[in-house]
């Protein structure tokens, strides 16, 4: 039986339309996700027998650095959850389109800590423009 994992194409949360979605997150919630540790979560599987695969375990950790990340800049969870989304179904989510950009810009056989840094770069990059095109409007 093979592993599923959530690929980001899969991404739908209902919970984007729940109004409190749309608040910031308490301060108790900020603390909590500042302290998430993908690598710690990813160990802890292996350690309870679950060898993570390699797609599943980029899969958690680029979702974890992008709640942080958002986090860090004031996002709301349906600014974050909407940046992870598919708007319509042809056209690629904000995350999609990093981890592409990523895979594109970083050499061939290079390692996953170096895809990992590149996406992490994009995704300061992009959420740096949008919070002076925020501030703009």
């Amino acid at each position: 039986m093979g592993t599923a994992c959530l690929k980001f194409e899969d991404c739908t949360f209902d919970w984007l339309y729940w109004p409190q979605a749309r608040q910031p997150y308490s301060s108790e919630t900020i603390e909590y996700i500042r302290a998430l540790d993908a690598e710690e979560d990813i160990a802890l599987l292996k350690f309870h027998g679950w060898d993570l695969p390699i797609k599943c375990a980029r899969t958690l950790r680029i979702s974890t650095m992008l709640l942080k990340k958002g986090v860090e800049r004031g996002l709301t969870p349906f600014e974050i959850g909407n940046m992870m989304c598919r708007e319509v179904l042809n056209k690629k989510s904000f995350i999609e389109e990093v981890v592409e950009d990523a895979e594109d810009s970083v050499l061939a056989g290079s390692s996953e800590s170096a895809f990992l840094e590149a996406v992490s770069q994009m995704i300061d990059c992009c959420l740096d423009e949008i919070q002076i095109v925020a501030r703009v409007h």
